[in-house]
């Protein structure tokens, strides 16, 4: 296998390539008899749809309902307003549009949808036998910058029928359209809140889901949320957003976290910035909504491959104090969160693969030594004797183990220990498996549990990295995590019958479930380093700051 295909594939599987009827008086939603005709018209409150049976996962699906009016014009940079009414009934038949990306330019071809800002829409799998479903929500990660809900590697279609749920995957604002912060922008605002589009999109959703999802079958006082990467940092902003009260009730958030929220001073900052590289006089909002989607990405969006070269993340999360105050750890540590059970977990080498990357600086135990003092500076010393280069196999996975553990594991393992003091249903895992030829030669990296979430091995990009052999192995553990994930949507515990007990995770005893090809479960070891990077990510942007990788 060669370093460019395992380069490739590890950054697009690491952020998630790696997204009333105004018609008449009728009232049509899914009920008994008929009423589970997929093609039956089912009302929202902006008019009436018309979805399709989706034949290879035995379920109804309804594709690209718009959640909220498209934020275009003058409406760009604002927080989402409700769906324009219309009449009739709705084709969505039809992928709705991804959300404008700078990888819209180049790899267009993974989501079977056109990219445009006009893009908060929403898909509902739903399976086709009778009955009242717990909804699970899922949002797709891409560090922020990249992302759809409608990449085949998310389908919903089979953990839908698998679970006995209805499954949501949302689109959101990205990048510059979903994360500008400017003090022009918060005045506009009624709360005052600026930078967090792309998280109020997400609110919007849930909103529509607590109106809506009763016609399609669900249950909106039983909702989960759910993502993985930056939709599990988004998990959290949620769980810590006090405009997202009551819209949902359990909470899973895959190798995400709580300490991603950036001063809104560092905001304006970056919009100011922003505003001088697209030609427009500081604070000219009128200059700024003129300009192309094109002109936009070409002049502020980043790659996230340019992102993992080291150039930082330019649009993030904002303490914006509407949605935040602080960091959503911050809040949950001082109680004020929407305290529901949560399940949450990572990957065992979530950033091994980029040892590959960083191998062209990390080969040798004195390069090793180097490069950390290079970033870490004065912490350098204490960072190297938690992680001696003797204790791997060579010192790039123990700087890959650096870059884990700052950015995914241990705000994983700290977000589980501020949440436990004030909820009973935590719990904590860890995804071991990588027997496939892919995972053999980068481990349990950033994203490998997710095709067993969605069982989408022979989809994109899957379907390049998992054999036909590599599928049949690993459709049993799939089931299983499928089982787990569906029953904690259902219950608020994970466990379903048969299986292998998960205990919940108790400050006193911080057990952690692993999943591998044998189930089991061991006590979390990794205080001491988790402690370190707890303090050192107070002062320090946790993930993705230039020079880091």
């Amino acid at each position: 296998m060669s370093f460019r295909f395992i380069t490739r594939f590890s950054l697009l599987i690491a952020f998630g390539f790696i997204a009333a009827c105004a018609a008449g008086p009728e009232r049509a939603a899914l009920g008994q008899g008929e009423g589970y005709n997929c093609e039956t018209p089912v009302n929202t409150a902006a008019g009436q749809v018309r979805g399709s049976i989706d034949k290879e996962g035995n379920t109804c699906l309804w594709k690209g309902i718009p959640y909220a009016a498209p934020p275009v014009g003058d409406l760009r940079w604002k927080a989402p307003a409700p769906a324009p009414p219309w009449n009739g009934v709705r084709d969505a038949t039809r992928w709705g549009n991804a959300c404008a990306q700078l990888s819209m330019y180049k790899f267009a071809n993974h989501v079977p949808a056109p990219y445009s800002e006009d893009c908060l829409n929403l898909n509902v799998w739903r399976p086709k036998n009778p009955g009242s479903f717990p909804v699970m929500v899922f949002i797709h990660g891409g560090g922020f910058v990249l992302g759809a809900a409608a990449t085949p590697m998310y389908f919903g279609d089979r953990l839908a029928a698998n679970g006995n749920v209805i499954v949501v995957s949302i689109n959101y604002r990205l990048d510059a359209f979903g994360f500008l912060a400017l003090e022009e922008l918060a005045w506009e605002d009624p709360s005052r809140s600026t930078g967090n589009y792309g998280i109020l999109d997400q609110i919007a959703a849930l909103k529509w889901v607590r109106e809506n999802i009763a016609n399609f079958g669900g249950d909106p006082k039983n909702v989960t949320i759910f993502g993985q990467s930056a939709g599990g940092f988004s998990v959290c902003t949620l769980l810590a957003a006090s405009p997202a009260r009551g819209l949902f009730q359990r909470a899973i958030i895959e190798s995400g976290g709580c300490e991603i929220a950036w001063p809104l001073e560092k905001g304006f900052e970056t919009g100011r910035w922003a505003a001088r590289e697209l030609g427009c006089p500081a604070g000219d909002l009128s200059c700024l909504r003129k300009k192309s989607t094109r002109e936009i990405l070409k002049k502020l969006g980043l790659s996230f491959i340019e992102s993992m070269q080291g150039k930082g993340l330019r649009f993030m999360i904002h303490q914006d104090n509407y949605l935040l105050s602080g960091t959503a750890l911050s809040s949950i540590q001082s109680g004020n969160f929407n305290n529901v059970p949560l399940m949450l977990g990572s990957t065992r080498d979530e950033f091994q693969a980029w040892a590959l990357l960083g191998g062209k600086v990390v080969k040798t135990p004195e390069s090793y030594a180097a490069k950390v003092r290079q970033v870490y500076g004065p912490d350098a010393e204490t960072i190297l004797k938690l992680y001696p280069a003797e204790n791997y196999a060579n010192p790039g996975l123990a700087y890959a183990d650096i870059l884990s553990d700052r950015s995914i594991s241990c705000p994983i393992f700290n977000t589980a220990r501020v949440v436990a003091p004030h909820q009973k249903a935590v719990y904590l895992y860890r995804f071991d498996y990588d027997e496939t030829r892919f995972n053999r030669a980068v481990g349990a990296m950033h994203g490998a549990e997710l095709p067993f979430v969605f069982q989408s091995f022979d989809r994109w990009p899957m379907r390049f990295l998992f054999s036909a052999d590599d599928r049949a192995k690993a459709m049993y553990l799939s089931r299983i995590v499928q089982n787990y994930w569906a029953k904690f949507a259902r219950t608020g515990d994970p466990n379903p019958e048969g299986q292998v007990t998960w205990p919940p995770f108790t400050l006193d005893h911080p057990e952690t479930i692993v999943f591998d090809q044998k189930i089991n479960w061991a006590g979390a070891d990794n205080r001491e380093k988790c402690a370190f990077w707890s303090e050192f990510n107070k002062t320090h942007p946790p993930i993705f700051a230039p020079g880091q990788i």
